[in-house]
């Protein structure tokens, strides 16, 4: 942190730019504290609430980013999420690009190993649901995998630097490669 209290990783983040760091053994218990949060303010309506994205998987490193799952009985449950979401500090983006998706974010101030939670609700079955849960598993499963997921990240995070769309869909071939191989569906199929 520079002595006027900003910091420049975290700038370039915000700006939308990739920033990865080294799997950090603190992700789990902001997952927890984050999902008991979520839970006692829209409990009435999430039915699970799952770690997703590369924070969730031990030993690979990230963005220090919380993807967060809560699944719902029926999408339109999600509607009952938006005020509580709010008074947790989460703006709501609606389907941000990704039909039946109810998407959720804040920025995360004064934490020095969670910079930010997406919050990326779907019915539970949904097959992105489905997706997500595969290829976490996939990565948490296998090593080697992990080690290759790793290595492309860090390698579109240097060839797309400040364009965090594009280093996400560089990953795209990859993540549907795993999700084949591990008989997850594909989003052709069903968008």
């Amino acid at each position: 942190m520079s002595a006027t209290g900003s910091d420049p990783l975290r700038d370039r983040a915000r700006a939308r730019g990739v920033v990865l760091l080294p799997y950090d053994p603190e992700w789990p218990a902001r997952f927890e504290t984050a999902k008991a949060a979520i839970l006692a303010a829209c409990g009435n309506v999430v039915i699970a609430l799952e770690h997703i994205g590369s924070t969730s998987v031990p030993g690979l490193g990230a963005k220090p980013y919380l993807d967060l799952m809560p699944g719902l009985r029926a999408a339109d449950d999600a509607m009952a999420m938006i005020d509580p979401m709010a008074a947790l500090g989460y703006e709501y983006l609606g389907e941000y690009g990704l039909p039946g998706r109810h998407y959720f974010t804040k920025w995360v101030d004064g934490d020095g190993h969670v910079w930010k939670h997406n919050v990326h609700a779907w019915t539970v079955g949904h097959a992105e649901w489905v997706r997500h849960l595969v290829f976490r598993d996939a990565l948490r499963n296998d090593a080697g995998l992990r080690q290759a997921y790793w290595e492309l990240k860090v390698a579109l995070s240097r060839r797309f630097p400040d364009d965090v769309e594009a280093y996400a869909m560089a990953k795209s071939e990859f993540v549907e490669g795993v999700l084949a191989a591990h008989g997850g569906p594909s989003r052709r199929a069903h968008g």
